[in-house]
């Protein structure tokens, strides 16, 4: 489902003069480090956009990749549930609710402004 989501979304970002890639991170373990590494020294932006919590998922494991190999310059933005109790809800209400709609998830990236250069979006299913 995540694979998808960050697949319609960067075809709607490319509308904006904005290239996402995508990288399916499918796994945390092994963590895909050179794919990531390389893409975020191309780009240096990175949208992680998780189907789970963000404590201790993609986002985290990226942030200290990042720690771990001392860059710096990069800009990570993250989309996940909040480490706090989910209200019930169908997969679309949740996503509205915790902003994890793909019209929001437009919104906050094309808020960046980050220059016209490539974006990478990474997705974890």
């Amino acid at each position: 489902k995540t694979v998808s989501k960050a697949m319609e979304i960067a075809k709607e970002l490319h509308k904006y003069n904005i290239n996402a890639e995508v990288i399916n991170a499918r796994f945390l373990k092994p963590l895909d480090k050179t794919t990531i590494l390389k893409s975020i020294f191309k780009t240096h932006f990175v949208v992680t956009i998780e189907d789970g919590t963000l404590v201790g998922g993609l986002a985290s494991s990226i942030k200290e990749l990042m720690v771990d190999k001392k860059v710096r310059k990069f800009k990570i933005k993250s989309f996940g549930y909040p480490d706090v109790f989910v209200q019930h809800g169908s997969p679309e209400e949740l996503e509205k609710l915790y902003g994890l709609d793909n019209s929001n998830i437009i919104k906050v990236i094309r808020r960046e402004k980050f220059s016209k250069k490539d974006s990478m979006v990474i997705k974890e299913v």
